[in-house]
């Protein structure tokens, strides 16, 4: 190879040392704006998260509030409404992490303690609960024939 030749191979080397390093900086700034972006969409997605999560909360604590001695009650399986009652609670503490982490993504600091915190452990102890639902509903059943005989033997 002649001087000439490496002269022109450097050149060429350059410049596509020049392109490649445009496209580089191209690159990166496409990639800085598209992170940028996703920034704000998740900022934007959290304050609407952290309008609606109470609600969500409530919608939550409300499907699995029915009690084992309502289900006991109403003819239904008492273990399905305790099982449901978990799963639902489960997914109460979801919806309260991810508050939180919206909370902290937005202001950029963490909560205070209060604010959507996690509910408490809580021990499942079924059969105790199987046994204090199938009291409760007795009682009511009772109650219910009591209030029938009133009405139907008792004068007014």
């Amino acid at each position: 190879m002649t001087v000439i030749d490496l002269e022109k191979a450097r050149k060429a080397a350059e410049t596509a040392a020049a392109k490649l390093a445009e496209a580089e900086a191209v690159e990166a700034a496409r990639q800085a704006e598209k992170a940028a972006e996703r920034v704000e969409r998740q900022r934007e997605k959290d304050a609407d998260f952290l309008t609606r999560w109470e609600a969500l909360d409530a919608e939550l604590q409300e499907v699995g509030s029915k009690s084992a001695a309502d289900a006991v009650y109403e003819g239904a399986d008492p273990i399905a409404a305790v099982a449901h009652f978990w799963v639902e609670r489960a997914k109460r503490n979801a919806v309260r992490a991810h508050a939180r982490s919206a909370y902290y993504r937005l202001h950029e600091q963490h909560p205070d303690d209060l604010f959507a915190r996690d509910l408490p452990e809580r021990d499942m102890r079924i059969a105790d609960r199987l046994e204090e639902a199938i009291v409760t509903a007795s009682r009511r059943h009772g109650a219910d024939l009591a209030e029938k005989l009133e009405a139907e033997w008792m004068v007014e």
